[in-house]
């Protein structure tokens, strides 16, 4: 009974696997899976379109729009060294955190207020450019901050 149990839960997930691996194309013999293009097409066509639905033409299309990402991943994990791709996914993480983490204008505002008066304070001769002209940035240098000291909270930093 184990044995029949064991095949059969094998063959439950070789299926799957197979299933879920069904491939759409291919680039330099890199597959493409159809769950990558519907992926694809999720976002291209705001959900109203599928893999299995697409014309031949469009799958071609598809595909072919894709093959440069593939193609990029590819020679990018030849070509960089680990610490290349370190730096690269930490400044994609970073990126990716500081996209998600929300700074209202008043925040900037008052930021903004405070680097005046600290100007003023440093009898600074440097113009101080309107809000407007800087808001963005200054959105960015707080969402920055707020992600790294959330990462600060947690660490368990240790001097040898």
């Amino acid at each position: 009974m184990k044995k029949l149990l064991a095949i059969l839960g094998l063959t439950a997930l070789l299926s799957t696997t197979t299933l879920l691996a069904a491939t759409a194309g291919t680039v330099n013999g890199m597959k493409i899976s159809v769950e990558e293009a519907n992926e694809a097409l999720k976002v291209l066509t705001k959900g109203q379109k599928t893999w299995e639905a697409l014309p031949e033409d469009g799958k071609t299309q598809l595909i072919q729009m894709m093959a440069p990402a593939k193609l990029v991943a590819a020679e990018s994990n030849k070509s960089l060294t680990e610490k290349e791709k370190e730096a690269a996914l930490a400044g994609f993480w970073m990126q990716k955190s500081m996209a998600a983490t929300q700074i209202t204008d008043a925040e900037a505002q008052t930021a903004y207020n405070k680097m005046k008066e600290e100007a003023k304070k440093a009898n600074s001769k440097e113009q101080i450019p309107a809000f407007e002209a800087v808001k963005n940035n200054i959105k960015m240098q707080l969402a920055q901050g707020k992600v790294v000291s959330d990462l600060m909270k947690n660490a368990k930093i240790e001097v040898k």
